[in-house]
């Protein structure tokens, strides 16, 4: 071949595209096959993780917790051959499972870890020598044997408590008291003394409506208005028999309810034949008083028949009674009223959860097992819309619980009763009642609407971490009530 000749064939680069490609095919076949391979050995990874967890869990059932480790180690381990055993791809003989059981921090307490390790066989990948993956994975999860608990329930009982459970209900009863000073009230309130201005319009005891004339205004200072002859007819009614005679369901109408369902929702637990040992619950039942001389009003004491305790007391449970409207009643009877040392203590936290903070009224608690000399776990339940409306220091203080001053009108040097009881390991479970925004009304604009927003995260910081449940307008009390409920004697959860 000539010199030119050889040149011109070194310069052609006719057919190059197909020497490259044929040179490169191999290598792209061979890159999508090991995708292939590896995103097929990570779906079938997923498959173990799952088997991993819920081996994890298998061995952390009600009725697994009650038995020995050993039991427990077996039913995860025959969880999770069962689970894979149905897996295709997986090399044969390959999967080994291995289940650690250990004790937490109490008796009650089981931790477990399920690590597994096995290879996935390969399609594309064996051309390059390589016939399976590696493949591996843990799950950990935690559970706890249902504790004994000792339950101490604080019901707020006071006038806030008393408005409608629903929006239509605060509409209903705003409509019905017009005539009253506030011109419309939403608080279905109890009071002792009527014919004034917190009454006027309300129609008479024997159910004739009143009159127009000041003369018959029975309270003082004396007002024009809608009253009653009481020598006539009767006293005129409160707001509360106001309510009543409308059927209009209060909060507290609600609470007292959610209760029941608490109780059967613990009486179920602790009758269930899933535990070998069931837990044993005790329940004591408080509300908030407005007279100092009494202060909390221990509706069911300590017991173990609650549900039966409960049938009988829960007649107890209704509306704090006030003298008159910013007057507390000076006795039981309610026949007067007292201006000292606070002549306003709508809902005193100080005063009821200082009591509850004494070992007196909740004792130590213990570790809540069945062994010699342990003692209940101990469990504090407050049903509240938050709001802490009292005299301190001589004057009148609203503000969210235990706000501590950072409210308008705040105490800075109250006590933070909440941090009090949980440093003696009382475990504090609350249920927020919303505050039901009422802004027709002048007194809740003034004094509550400032520190509507503060009111939640109040709550939310008195209770024990997972322990707060805000129920809002139109909830049922009584399934929030079983849901922290449910917390408190919490049972198996992943934790990785």
């Amino acid at each position: 071949m000539s010199t030119f000749g050889l040149t011109r064939l070194l310069r052609s680069r006719d057919g190059n595209v197909s020497m490259m490609y044929a040179l490169v095919a191999p290598v792209l076949v061979f890159g999508a096959g090991a995708a292939i391979d590896y995103g097929r050995a990570a779906q079938i990874r997923t498959k173990l993780n799952a088997a991993a967890d819920a081996a994890a869990l298998a061995a952390l059932t009600p009725a697994m917790l009650q038995q020995t480790a050993t039991v427990a180690q077996a039913a995860a381990v025959s969880m999770f051959n069962g689970l894979t055993d149905g897996i295709s791809g997986l090399t044969p003989g390959a999967t080994e499972v291995t289940v650690t059981i250990t004790v937490g921090s109490t008796a009650l307490v089981r931790n477990v870890e399920v690590n597994y390790s096995t290879s996935v066989n390969t399609i594309f990948a064996q051309v390059l020598g390589v016939s399976a993956l590696p493949v591996g994975g843990a799950s950990q999860a935690s559970a706890q044997v249902p504790p004994n608990i000792d339950f101490y329930v604080l019901l707020d009982n006071s006038p806030s408590m008393s408005l409608p459970a629903t929006q239509a209900g605060i509409t209903q009863m705003q409509t019905l008291t017009t005539n009253e000073a506030t011109g419309g009230c939403a608080f279905a309130c109890h009071e002792a003394s009527t014919n004034n201005g917190d009454t006027a319009g309300n129609p008479c005891a024997d159910g004739t409506a009143p009159t127009l004339n000041s003369s018959m205004n029975t309270a003082s200072p004396a007002s024009s208005g809608i009253y009653c002859n009481t020598s006539k007819h009767g006293a005129q009614i409160d707001n509360y028999a106001l309510a009543r005679k409308n059927s209009i369901t209060l909060r507290l109408d609600e609470l007292n309810s959610g209760i029941s369902t608490l109780l059967q929702t613990a009486s179920t637990t602790a009758q269930s034949t899933q535990f070998s040992t069931p837990p044993n619950y005790r329940f004591s039942i408080y509300s908030m008083d407005s007279l100092w001389s009494i202060g909390l009003t221990q509706l069911m004491p300590l017991t173990a028949n609650y549900i039966n305790g409960w049938t009988t007391d829960s007649a107890n449970f209704g509306v704090m009674e006030m003298y008159s409207n910013n007057n507390d009643c000076a006795n039981s009877a309610c026949s007067s009223s007292t201006t000292s040392p606070g002549g306003d203590v709508g809902t005193n936290y100080d005063n009821a959860l200082g009591d509850l903070s004494q070992a007196s009224y909740i004792p130590n608690p213990g570790n809540g097992t069945n062994q010699s000399g342990d003692k209940p776990q101990e469990v504090l339940f407050i049903v509240t819309d938050g709001v802490e409306d009292e005299e301190s220091g001589g004057s009148r203080l609203q503000q969210a619980m235990n706000d501590l001053g950072n409210a308008p009108g705040g105490n800075s040097s109250s006590t933070n009763w909440c941090t009090t009881i949980k440093n003696r390991g009382i475990q504090i479970a609350v249920l927020y009642t919303d505050y039901l925004p009422v802004p027709a009304n002048s007194w809740y604009e003034s004094w509550i609407a400032p520190v509507q927003t503060d009111i939640a995260p109040a709550m939310q910081a008195c209770a024990s971490p997972g322990l707060f449940y805000d129920a809002a307008i139109g909830s049922d009390l009584g399934q929030a009530l079983a849901a922290l409920f449910a917390a408190v004697t919490k049972s198996g959860h992943l934790t990785q």
